[in-house]
């Protein structure tokens, strides 16, 4: 049975790792970023990390960041196994609702636009703001949501 909550445990924190380290072809050294900032921040309360779990097996996990000047939606993954079901939508519901934020900064890489831009613009009302080259990776699109 799939269970979807937030968790501040860094036994949790460091099991999502997998899908955090899936994305280094994207944000390279997102490992060092990912365990230098989002955990701590996860003591301190601005970083925010939901996770799905299939019976004791990481199925998905969003991450958030909530400041008072600034919410962002850091990263969702899903679990190849359970793509294509709606996970990825159920994490992000539960991530802004945790921020408190509708319109949360997002960026998104060139190679994953498509898999996003759709929900995030006609389920959510995310604007784009912003193209930016290189912004991550060198010759590489990045595309801004909400001002980020």
């Amino acid at each position: 049975m799939l269970k979807i909550e937030s968790t501040v445990s860094f036994a949790t924190a460091f099991s999502a790792l997998p899908f955090i380290k899936s994305l280094n072809q994207y944000y390279p050294d997102i490992e060092y970023w990912y365990t230098n900032k989002v955990v701590p921040g996860l003591i301190t309360g601005n970083d925010k990390l939901i996770v799905a779990h299939d019976n004791g097996i990481i199925a998905g996990i969003a991450l958030g960041k909530a400041e008072p000047d600034e919410s962002k939606l850091r990263c969702v993954r899903v679990h190849s196994d359970y793509q294509n079901n709606g996970l990825g939508i159920r994490l992000i519901d539960n991530m802004l609702d945790l921020i408190e934020s509708r319109h949360p900064g997002v960026t998104v890489a060139e190679e994953m636009f498509h898999l996003y831009s759709r929900a995030f613009i006609k389920r959510y009302g995310f604007e784009l703001s912003d193209v930016s080259k290189g912004r991550y990776r060198q010759g590489k699109l990045e595309y801004g949501f909400n001002g980020a």
